[in-house]
């Protein structure tokens, strides 16, 4: 039987007083980065298939010089640059979850540090592939 003054603990621990680590935001945001892939690949079938099948062009809003296109423009820019992260990152922590399906990298410092360097391998990745695609685009 329990004791008394023992059905005033949680039973598991809530976000009041759970201590967030690198661990836990990693695999949250490898589990976010994996819907945002799945939900471009879904649009960009979308976008394939309308533009196959568009009955007059010419009518289109690349003709168009118009406020909305710009904003239209720049929200696909800025999802495109959070796709690119999204892959990049999705990538480097797979790869981190393959040396652990082999046993390696389970020690805390290790753990802890491969996390960070993942966020920052996807972090320069992205910013080199922008500036990248910015050169190409611009000069």
């Amino acid at each position: 039987m329990a004791q008394k003054g023992s059905d005033k603990r949680p039973t598991s621990p809530h976000l009041q007083i759970y201590k967030w680590n690198i661990s836990s935001l990693t695999s949250i945001l490898h589990r976010l980065t994996g819907v945002v892939l799945y939900a471009s690949i879904v649009a960009i079938v979308w976008y394939i298939i309308y533009y196959t099948y568009q009955i007059n062009p010419a009518e289109s809003m690349e003709n168009c010089d118009c406020p909305m296109k710009k904003i239209l423009d720049n929200i696909f820019a800025l999802a495109a640059i959070g796709v690119t992260f999204s892959l990049y990152y999705h990538f480097a922590n797979g790869m981190r979850h393959l040396f652990w399906d082999i046993g390696k990298g389970f020690d805390i410092k290790v753990a802890r540090r491969n996390g960070y360097l993942v966020v920052l391998a996807a972090l320069l990745l992205t910013s080199a592939t922008v500036g990248a695609v910015t050169y190409l685009k611009f000069f």
